[in-house]
């Protein structure tokens, strides 16, 4: 899994365009979280078990308690909710115009839209869609703001099983009374998002985090192609970590340049899809190249031999 690990880190923005943080996306659960335009991981390992819970008062929210009149005397003071009417127009719009790369929409939807995330949007492979499932809100630090939890599911290149996910968005009203997603929210503020890591400590978000989880996991359990896709994506199939060196590479999408093999590596800057570069060596499955005067990497997945 490390090929589509180190896949997976260099298009997350994708995956998280407008401040959205994934929580949930295949293997990576409780693993990386990665801020819109930050490059920042957090590989804390946190747990959590799935509860079922059953208050016909709230509904299928995860939070709900079995409402036995007996408590352990905590009350959360900010409980999950669903989404309101408006806000589970706006991200069910924000997935159906993602899906179909529709970047006029995003920018009604979205505010602060990257032109970087533009670009991602528009030469993305792999992910043939998104569809949007139930959708949570919890308070934000003021009254016009939500953190919501988004389950949605991506729709594979090939494959028919659409696969489980949870994201997290900060939306917030602008001042013509609209809710956008805040795609500028954890850039522009560390108490957003030291809010937004503290309230993933409460057990309804851990709760649901689990919920989706198994869905993953069953997803692939059900569908061997879809495990197998997952397994694979990400992999070298194009043989560039075999060529030689001196040979010219092209870029297949928009990715990161490190400063050493590793996806650990420090971003020194991005190689847009379709640029050519020479390869000057490789490092297990990462190429050698040079980038403005200085040694750089690129996995070698996100890079194929040029053809005539």
């Amino acid at each position: 899994m490390d090929n589509f690990r180190e896949w997976l880190s260099d298009n997350l923005r994708y995956f998280m365009l407008g401040g959205a943080i994934l929580l949930i996306v295949v293997v990576l659960f409780f693993g990386i979280r990665a801020f819109m335009g930050s490059g920042k991981g957090d590989s804390s390992k946190d747990t959590a078990d799935e509860q079922v819970t059953a208050d016909n008062d709230q509904g299928n929210v995860p939070s709900s308690p079995a409402n036995d009149g007996e408590t352990d005397g905590k009350k959360d003071a900010n409980p999950m909710e669903k989404a309101n009417e408006e806000i589970t127009s706006l991200i069910k719009s924000y997935y159906t115009a993602l899906g179909d790369k529709d970047i006029t929409t995003l920018r009604t939807l979205v505010d602060n839209l990257a032109p970087a995330d533009e670009s991602k949007i528009t030469n993305a492979k792999y992910i043939e869609g998104y569809e949007a499932g139930d959708i949570y809100t919890k308070k934000g630090l003021d009254d016009d703001s939500y953190v919501v939890y988004s389950c949605f599911y991506y729709i594979c290149q090939g494959i028919d099983t659409k696969v489980p996910a949870l994201a997290e968005f900060y939306v917030v009203k602008d001042t013509d009374g609209n809710w956008k997603i805040d795609g500028a929210a954890h850039d522009d503020s560390d108490e957003i998002t030291k809010y937004e890591v503290s309230l993933r400590q409460d057990d309804d978000v851990k709760e649901l985090k689990a919920k989706v989880q198994k869905q993953y996991e069953d997803a692939q359990t059900a569908d061997p192609a879809l495990a197998a896709f997952l397994d694979g994506l990400g992999e070298d199939v194009t043989g560039s970590a075999e060529t030689a060196d001196g040979t010219t590479l092209v870029v297949t999408e928009d990715c990161n340049v490190r400063a050493a093999a590793s996806s650990d590596a420090e971003v020194i800057g991005g190689l847009s899809a379709g640029t050519e570069v020479v390869k000057k060596g490789e490092n297990g499955d990462w190429i050698q190249i040079d980038y403005e005067g200085s040694e750089a990497y690129v996995h070698s997945s996100l890079l194929e031999e040029k053809t005539e």
